[in-house]
């Protein structure tokens, strides 16, 4: 049976529908007031922030919670509730950490102008925030390239575009009135990565919003917990749980456009991915970002195949976007193509160590093929090398960056070659029959490169 992955978007005038009193006048010529409870509170004389004051309606929910509350009001210690669990050695109880997590990941509904040719219609997904200035409102946020694609078409006629209208929103702020216009600034349909910009929102201001913080996607381990948060169904952000199934596996997914054919290294989890969760965030038991959620598998004895983009490869992408989208210095899919080499896995096996008590995966990743025409050629690479690691030369913001990577799996060199920039030079140690030979490569040559699409 043909496998079918499916992106998991939502399109359609859908979720609300269902949930409106249309046309119901019950409550016509009423309106409400701008008080919320807690301004309400304000004026009883209650001290403290909004935050606080609600933190004082909660009932502890498990028993870290109540250690925690106990200890605070005996004296016994001051700090944070994660302060708390750190020092008691303690990972993720009462989802504290899931629960920070919430502040950076938006929801995302797109409005899609037909063009004449077709019905206007909306698409939902989601996001993670990538950077926040929350003094000017102002932030990048990284999503799937499909979330804010239309491929859409009438007849024979294709009408592709970029979302006319994108609006986000955090969470727990979900409805009309607190929507943040976005503006689309540049993408990887060959990644299924975009990312967007925010501009001087109020909401942004107020000290809700947070940026992700980015785990080592590289270092997962099968079996660890982990939580796909996003904006599921177009119903809002919700959580669900499961574990990583495959660390890194390679799955081909139809490109936004529904026609090209993509290969794409994924994190696979059994964690619920419905459609909306497109552009969410897939964190481990830390809060920290894994990967970013982009599809699932849909078959009739196929269930529990959520797909993810590893954070690694998703995160430096969009620093890449930012950093070169417009200039003919951006690596785009093709990157070992255009550096003149077909690098595959010619050989893997397993390994499991005693003392950290994990699996591991090594892989023997070749030069296949090196096209006379490359950087690689002409550095003197050569077809069956394998290539052991990369080193990095470069310069970041003025100060000297270096950075090396061992290639003991595919998708580390995949990663590795999003953050090479434009006069960079890479090293690159290989293994040649039975020798080892290290030849730098310098990226110096705008033909090496193609522009971010």
């Amino acid at each position: 049976m043909k496998k079918k992955f499916t992106k998991t978007l939502i399109a359609g005038a859908v979720a609300a529908s269902l949930f409106l009193l249309g046309g119901c006048s019950l409550f016509e010529g009423y309106f409400p007031d701008s008080n919320f409870p807690s301004d309400v509170a304000e004026s009883r004389g209650d001290d403290g922030s909004v935050a606080s004051w609600l933190a004082s309606l909660d009932t502890p929910s498990s028993q870290y919670r109540r250690m925690y509350e106990e200890a605070v009001a005996d004296g016994s210690f001051s700090g944070t509730f994660f302060e708390f669990l750190k020092e008691l050695g303690v990972d993720d109880a009462d989802g504290a950490y899931v629960q920070s997590a919430l502040r950076s990941v938006v929801s995302i509904q797109c409005a899609f102008d037909g063009k004449g040719t077709e019905a206007d219609f909306m698409s939902m997904g989601s996001g993670v925030i990538y950077s926040l200035d929350e003094a000017e409102g102002d932030a990048y946020i990284v999503t799937n390239y499909h979330v804010v694609y239309s491929s859409k078409s009438s007849g024979k006629e294709k009408v592709p575009h970029i979302s006319d209208t994108i609006e986000v929103y955090l969470y727990g702020a979900e409805i009309e009135g607190r929507e943040m216009a976005a503006s689309y600034v540049g993408g990887a349909m060959n990644y299924d990565i975009a990312v967007l910009r925010l501009d001087n929102c109020e909401a942004l201001k107020e000290g809700n919003a947070a940026e992700v913080v980015g785990a080592d996607s590289d270092s997962l381990t099968l079996g660890q917990p982990v939580y796909a948060v996003g904006n599921a169904d177009a119903k809002g952000i919700s959580v669900t749980e499961g574990v990583v199934s495959v660390d890194c596996e390679y799955v081909e997914f139809y490109a936004a456009n529904d026609s090209d054919v993509i290969r794409l290294p994924e994190i696979r989890t059994d964690a619920a991915v419905n459609h909306g969760n497109s552009g969410g965030g897939l964190f481990n038991s830390s809060g920290e970002l894994v990967g970013i959620v982009n599809g699932r598998m849909e078959t009739e004895d196929t269930t529990g195949f959520g797909y993810a983009i590893p954070a690694n490869l998703a995160l430096s992408l969009a620093q890449n976007i930012l950093d070169t989208c417009g200039k003919a210095s951006a690596l785009r899919g093709g990157a070992l193509a255009r550096l003149g080499i077909t690098a595959q896995e010619s050989d893997s096996h397993g390994v499991f160590d005693e003392t950290t008590g994990k699996y591991y995966i090594e892989e023997k990743i070749v030069a296949q093929e090196v096209d006379y025409r490359g950087a690689a050629d002409r550095a003197g690479i050569r077809a069956q090398d394998t290539i052991v690691s990369v080193h990095l030369i470069s310069t970041r913001n003025g100060a000297p960056y270096e950075r090396t990577v061992e290639v003991t799996r595919l998708f580390r060199l995949t990663n590795f070659l999003f953050e090479v920039r434009l006069g960079d030079t890479v090293e690159f140690t290989l293994s040649r029959d039975g020798e080892t030979v290290v030849l730098p490569v310098t990226f110096g040559e705008v033909t090496d490169f193609l522009i971010l699409s």
